[in-house]
This record gives C-alpha cells, sequence and structure tokens, in this order.
C-alpha cells in the first residue's frame, strides 16, 4: 500500500497533549475524521484522567464540551498542542487501571491474530483444494487459535483476581469492560475452532468464520 493510498483511507492524527509537567503524545488512525471523543478516550488511556473528569483547552475552545465534533472542526491538526485539565487517579486505583489497560492492549493483538486466521482460513475454503491438502495448514490454523484463547483465559483470570475496592469506581467499570471484551473474544475463538473442525470433518459449513470486531 503506498504512502498515498494510506492517506486516502486513514485520518491520521498526532498531537501533544500537557498535564501540568507531563506531555503526552497521542495518536489516532482512523478510517473516518476523529471526534473529540476518540480523543478524550485516548487521553484517558495515556494520561489516566477520566473522560468525565477531563477539560481540554485548544486556543481558548474547550473541546471537551463538544465530545461528538469532529476535531478538524476545531482548526486542529498535526503538531497542535493540547492543554489537559484534570484530576488523576488515586495511586492504588491509578495501578489497578493501568494493569486493566495493559490486558486490554493485549486483547488487540490477540484480536489481530483471529483476524488473521479468520483471513487465511476463508482462503483456504475458497480455494476449493481438498481437505487432505490443506490438514496442515487447517491444523496450524486451529493450534493458533487455541493459544489465543488460552492467552484469554490466563487474562480473564488476571482481571478477575485483581482486588479492586468498591470505592474504585473508574478501575471497577474498566474491569468490568475488560472482562466482557475477554468473553466476547473467548466466545469468538470458540467459534472459530468449531468452524475449522466442522470444515476437517468434511461438514459442509458455508458460514463466514466470526467476525472478531
Amino acid at each position: 500500500m503506498s504512502n498515498t493510498e494510506i492517506k486516502s483511507r486513514f485520518h491520521i492524527l498526532h498531537v501533544e497533549v500537557s498535564h501540568g509537567a507531563d506531555r503526552h503524545d497521542i495518536h489516532l488512525h482512523m478510517e473516518r475524521p476523529p471526534l473529540v471523543k476518540d480523543l478524550m478516550e485516548e487521553v484517558e488511556r495515556k494520561a489516566r484522567v477520566m473522560t468525565t473528569n477531563q477539560q481540554l483547552i485548544f486556543r481558548g475552545q474547550r473541546l471537551h464540551q463538544n465530545p461528538d465534533k469532529e476535531l478538524e472542526k476545531f482548526g486542529l491538526f498535526n503538531g497542535n498542542h493540547i492543554m489537559l485539565i484534570g484530576e488523576k487517579l488515586p495511586q492504588q486505583e491509578d495501578s489497578h487501571f493501568q494493569r486493566l489497560l495493559s490486558i486490554e492492549k493485549d486483547i488487540k493483538l490477540i484480536d489481530d491474530v483471529l483476524e488473521l486466521v479468520c483471513r487465511d482460513f476463508e482462503n483456504i475454503k475458497q480455494s476449493q483444494q481438498s481437505r487432505n491438502k490443506c490438514e496442515h495448514f487447517l491444523y496450524d490454523l486451529q493450534t493458533r487459535t487455541e493459544r489465543c484463547q488460552t492467552d484469554l483465559k490466563t487474562f480473564q483470570s488476571v482481571a478477575n483476581n485483581l482486588n479492586i475496592d468498591t470505592t474504585e469506581n473508574d478501575a471497577t467499570r474498566k474491569k468490568n469492560e475488560v472482562i466482557a471484551l475477554i468473553q466476547d473474544r473467548i466466545d469468538i475463538s470458540s467459534n472459530i475452532i468449531s468452524a475449522i473442525s466442522s470444515y476437517q470433518g468434511g461438514k459442509n459449513d458455508d458460514n463466514n468464520c466470526p467476525d472478531n470486531k
């Protein structure tokens, strides 16, 4: 893919957000024009100031007051500087929140693997080669998916065992989000394994590989 094709397909925005003495580089790569709420969600991940506590100031404009507005409508472009006002999480809750963000990041890597498995499985089905000739490739796809599922169950155990106090509202919210995300990906991986097994067994299975997005 050429640079021109990348630019035409993706909207890319790189800005710097200052929060007191801290500086955070924010990178948004999207298939649509990024909105203020996209920026706020990324700021939450990087600066760990919750979206509900954020005030984002750019050239006197209060971006946070218009979360559904496109950033470019504010005249915001690559290299611009934004000021963040808002209190970070308390130390203990911040530690839990960071751990959950780390798990969430690992899940995104598994998403990429599952997407590749689905793509390769569809290519095998469309090639109409005999199953005997594809047996090695099918075994490899199933093994990769099973490894992903094992990793997901490990992440699930880690997230469930995080001892978060009931007063840590934002960490609790994030924990629930991460646990739900993990379960969704476990279900998807199970569907992929089932589809591959059925195909290996020679059963008629014209369904597409489950979508992991």
